[in-house]
């Protein structure tokens, strides 16, 4: 045991320097476990960007509206993603009911999807965009971020889980940065107006399965399509475990029309 002069300087700062680190590293760890348990809440720094790898099939040439599983996108100019759904931005969507009375808003411009929740509470978003092969994950509550699930021999295998960031919501510059880097963006839920959460997706997804679930922080939680059964809404929801089954047949195809 190392007995310390109480007249050291020296060492008394060495001292609390010690206890100030102890200090900095319980917090870190009980903030990661309330991130483990509430998925609204803001999640962990993010140590690596992963490029998304979704490819979607060719690009398809129906010009229907709504046939059985499909649902037509059509034609529009860019909203804004911050949060604020304009009546003008969003004039030429096609919108869908989820289960809650919760209101979706789908356009495209010409190789950009948007897609914009409207709701009366916030909460946390996942759009999932698959092709036969891999479904990702778009995340949006208190932070953004996105998991990769792989289907290897008839069973669909997490390939990466949630990297997240984009926590500010004044600062622009890291969904941009994301929006370059994975193909896609979206205010977090504490931008804008409450309820509204704005998606934008570069990534290939004119044929590709969608789905949608939302979870508030009351923990009411809704899905579209409306229609789907228990088990495949289990599988939109909560953290990412290592398998999962998507139930494709029961999701929407989205189809690009243009004006």
């Amino acid at each position: 045991m190392t007995i310390h002069n109480p007249n050291d300087s020296s060492n008394t700062r060495h001292t609390l320097r010690t206890i100030a680190l102890a200090v900095c590293v319980l917090g870190s760890l009980m903030i990661s476990a309330c991130d483990a348990s509430e998925p609204t809440t803001i999640p962990p720094t993010p140590t690596t960007t992963l490029a998304a790898t979704t490819q979607a099939p060719p690009r398809s040439t129906t010009s229907t509206t709504t046939d059985g599983r499909t649902l037509a996108v059509p034609a529009h100019q860019p909203p804004t993603i911050d949060g604020v759904l304009t009546a003008d931005e969003w004039a030429g969507s096609v919108t869908v009911t989820m289960t809650d009375d919760s209101v979706l808003h789908w356009m495209h411009d010409e190789n950009t999807l948007y897609m914009a929740l409207e709701s009366g509470a916030v909460g946390a978003v996942n759009l999932l965009i698959s092709t036969a092969d891999e479904t990702l994950i778009l995340h949006s509550s208190a932070a953004l971020g996105s998991a990769l699930y792989v289907f290897v021999s008839g069973v669909w295998e997490l390939s990466h889980g949630f990297d997240w960031c984009c926590r500010s919501a004044t600062n622009d510059s890291d969904r941009l940065l994301l929006l370059d880097e994975q193909g896609w963006q979206a205010n977090i839920g504490f931008a804008g107006d409450e309820g509204i959460v704005e998606y934008e997706v570069t990534l290939p997804w004119d044929g590709a399965f969608v789905a949608v679930s939302y979870l508030t922080d009351t923990k009411t939680s809704a899905f579209w399509p409306a229609d789907l059964s228990s088990e495949a809404r289990d599988h939109l929801i909560g953290p990412p475990p290592p398998e999962r089954n998507f139930n494709l047949d029961e999701w929407y195809t989205l189809v690009s029309i243009e004006d």
